[in-house]
């Protein structure tokens, strides 16, 4: 029993390792995109708007098709809440 416990603290500590790594490499992504992407002129804003939406919902979609189980429920949940608005 103690052997268990401690392979299952041992991977939890593992998933926790690889989560605070998804994270940094995530903010350093958003950090470098906002830095370097301008913003698009005024009158075209909403137009740009508009794209960039159609692109995000084209990603989740890609995505839901790679992803099993209940995460691809809880992707699609997201994606028709997205829809909704």
């Amino acid at each position: 029993m103690a052997a268990s416990l401690d392979r299952v603290s041992r991977e939890l500590r593992a998933i926790r390792l690889a989560q605070q790594a998804l994270f940094a490499f995530t903010d350093a992504l958003v950090k470098t995109l906002l830095t370097c992407l301008a913003e698009p002129p005024r009158e075209l804003y909403d137009q740009a708007v508009a794209h960039g939406r159609l692109r995000y919902n084209r990603f989740m979609k890609s995505v839901g098709t790679g992803l099993a189980g209940d995460s691809k429920a809880a992707l699609a949940a997201l994606t028709n809440n997205g829809e909704e608005a």
